[in-house]
């Protein structure tokens, strides 16, 4: 299994299987790794794209996940690009278009 299938795999299982009393825990991991995408490092941009891409709880999902990708991508994260390209073969014209402007519109200043 590949290292980035295989992080996506561990995580995914230990977020099904943890405690409920764990709800806490998790909502401040996921404010820590939103907070390292928004800083603009590409890992954690990945990952908040995977947890947008199968629908952890987020609207628009499809749209902000490829929205993550695209950053990552930008900054050369091959599995970023991958999944990119998936999404993109399957959201609609308007919907790529407003994730095209959405990733536009979040994206640090230092990187524009």
């Amino acid at each position: 299994m590949q290292p980035h299938r295989f992080k996506r795999f561990l995580f995914v299982v230990l977020f099904m299987v943890a405690p409920l009393g764990a709800a806490q825990e998790d909502s401040a991991s996921l404010a820590a790794l939103r907070s390292a995408a928004e800083q603009g490092q590409a890992d954690a941009q990945y990952e908040l794209g995977i947890l947008y891409e199968f629908g952890y709880n987020f609207p628009d999902h499809l749209a902000s996940a490829y929205g993550w990708y695209s950053r990552a991508a930008d900054q050369g994260n091959a599995a970023a690009v991958q999944r990119r390209d998936i999404l993109k073969a399957q959201l609609s014209p308007s919907d790529l278009e407003k994730a095209q402007a959405q990733s536009r519109a979040t994206a640090p200043s230092t990187s524009r």
